[in-house]
């Protein structure tokens, strides 16, 4: 299946906000869009991500060099990018005219529909450079699961014990995974797998029920969302040799941080004081 991307001839309105933390904050909104969430970054600083238009239906975007392209699967009512890696390969979601949820990869301009084995939904969530898709899965009972798609083979990803999970992004080495899990106690946690079977829980401190893992870089930077509870107000962290940073642009309500590069460069979205949604690049002020 081919489909080619639009090309939306606009440059990026660089909305420089103010500093805070250690990051240069630059909102990120899609020309006549009613909101805008970025979801991934690659080595070059191309960002993907999706966007509602004035009748509030989702479509991809890629951004590169200031200019944004529209990506919509063929025939989908809904499209999202997610990740893309080095080599510009993109993975996301698209639901079809049937409200069936499907994952996808763009790669050289062809998509290709991801579906794991047996489910009833499917989601690709992150690419590596690669190659290896991540995401989640629905079964029949209405269950998540992880998944890591492997030279063309599926494997299942799942957290001893959890009651339910998904994979955000996977290492080059495509054995070290990042994600989020629900635990019988009603918390969700975020998750590290070093290796086959081998896994760590991220929870931010201070006792919160709610942290998610979205991204993990080739240095094993992470980043993702905490909260309170999972259906109230988020703040996106960064999470570096141990200690855990939170990620706010200014001005900001609702938060999150949901991809970083190798030069530490954060993608995410956030909520202003009038409840919009807009994406934003989070670039580390030493950075020059």
């Amino acid at each position: 299946m081919r489909q080619f991307i639009k090309l939306t001839l606009f440059c990026l309105a660089v909305s420089p906000l103010l500093f805070a933390a250690d990051y240069r904050f630059v909102k990120i909104d899609f020309p006549d869009s009613t909101e805008t969430l970025a979801n991934g970054i690659n080595a070059r600083g191309d960002i993907v991500g999706r966007y509602a238009d004035a009748e509030g239906i989702f479509h991809g975007f890629l951004l590169h060099k200031g200019v944004f392209s529209t990506i919509d699967f063929p025939g989908a009512s809904l499209t999202a990018a997610f990740s893309l890696n080095a080599r510009g390969d993109i993975a996301g979601r698209f639901v079809d005219a049937n409200g069936i949820d499907h994952g996808f990869l763009l790669r050289d301009g062809e998509f290709t529909p991801i579906d794991f084995p047996g489910a009833v939904a499917t989601e690709a969530r992150g690419i590596s450079n690669a190659g290896d898709v991540v995401g989640l899965y629905f079964d029949p009972a209405g269950n998540n699961h992880g998944f890591l798609l492997k030279d063309g083979t599926f494997h299942n990803i799942h957290v001893p014990g959890s009651v339910g999970d998904g994979v955000g992004m996977a290492q080059d080495n495509g054995r070290v995974l990042v994600g989020t899990f629900g635990s019988a106690d009603g918390h969700v946690y975020g998750f590290v797998r070093s290796r086959p079977g081998e896994f760590q829980p991220i929870n931010f401190p201070h006792g919160l029920v709610c942290t998610g893992a979205r991204w993990i870089n080739e240095k094993g930077d992470i980043v993702g969302v905490y909260g309170r509870n999972c259906a109230g107000v988020r703040q996106g962290y960064l999470l570096r040799q141990g200690k855990f940073v939170t990620i706010d642009p200014p001005g900001s309500v609702d938060t999150q941080a949901d991809a970083i590069n190798d030069d530490g460069v954060i993608v995410g979205l956030y909520a202003d004081k009038a409840g919009v949604f807009h994406g934003y690049k989070a670039t580390p002020k030493d950075d020059r």
